[in-house]
């Protein structure tokens, strides 16, 4: 089976920082390795990979720490510009300097890397709803399991995260992604550590035919986090990131949520 009206959105599973991009970044080596690996969603292109089934995969092919195009393009409209994280980062995962800001760095940052990838996804979504004339977005995340969430403790960050938006992921959505975590053995919250889903913004809030989901997965599931390899959890979690795709999937086609469990 192949669910051609489903894009699998990946923005920040990759570590390629260009040369001439890592000229500007002010980290020396070792600094910077170790962002990497904090800021990474390593291997979200491969447990969210799952081509056969899920065919259309709109990945940004450079670091977030170059890019990052899951920010509003304009600083004004994004919460995290104000801590130095917009669409180019000035400040990395513990606010300390990255770069500085350059005017002329953030023009060709938004031609050569957002803009770009925006009209990709964009094109992803207006092909499913020609062909489909409906579009399922899975955005595809992970965390680190040793965030920063006082007063919470850590031991409250689930195992999985669903992020939704008002408009793009109907309740029922967010209750049957929830529920097959739940069914699998999985803890799950959402929008908590992470809110939110991606849409174009030339469908936002306007077309509901697209919907639109979040996945974080915790990190500790399947990789080693301090050297950024993988675990022996590996496969175990990939599979269960297929269930998740397979669920919004089978949603997306009009699936009530008896039929989406149905043996």
């Amino acid at each position: 089976m192949s669910f051609e009206h489903v894009v699998v959105h990946i923005p920040h599973s990759s570590v390629s920082i260009p040369e001439d991009y890592r000229n500007t970044i002010v980290l020396d080596d070792e600094t910077l390795s170790r962002e990497i690996i904090a800021m990474t969603d390593a291997f979200c292109d491969e447990l969210f990979g799952w081509e056969e089934e899920f065919p259309v995969h709109v990945l940004f092919p450079v670091s977030r720490l170059v890019c990052d195009v899951e920010r509003f393009r304009n600083d004004q409209d994004e919460s995290c510009a104000q801590k130095g994280q917009g669409l180019m980062y000035l400040r990395g995962v513990d606010y300390k300097k990255i770069r500085d800001y350059d005017e002329t760095l953030r023009n060709r940052i938004l031609a050569e890397f957002y803009d770009p990838h925006h009209a990709r996804l964009a094109a992803a979504v207006d092909h499913a709803l020609e062909t489909c004339n409906q579009c399922t977005i899975l955005d595809g995340h992970s965390f680190s399991s040793s965030l920063p969430v006082l007063p919470i403790s850590l031991f409250d960050l689930p195992d999985f995260c669903i992020g939704t938006d008002r408009f793009h992921t109907p309740p029922a959505l967010r209750t049957v992604m929830a529920e097959a975590c739940r069914e699998h053995g999985y803890s799950v919250k959402i929008n908590f550590p992470y809110s939110g889903t991606i849409t174009p913004m030339k469908h936002y809030g306007k077309d509901n035919r697209v919907l639109s989901v979040m996945v974080e997965v915790n990190r500790k599931l399947y990789m080693d986090e301090r050297t950024m390899t993988k675990s022996a959890g590996f496969e175990k979690t990939k599979e269960m990131c297929r269930v998740l795709m397979e669920t919004a999937a089978r949603f997306g086609e009009g699936k009530t949520v008896e039929e989406i469990w149905k043996p």
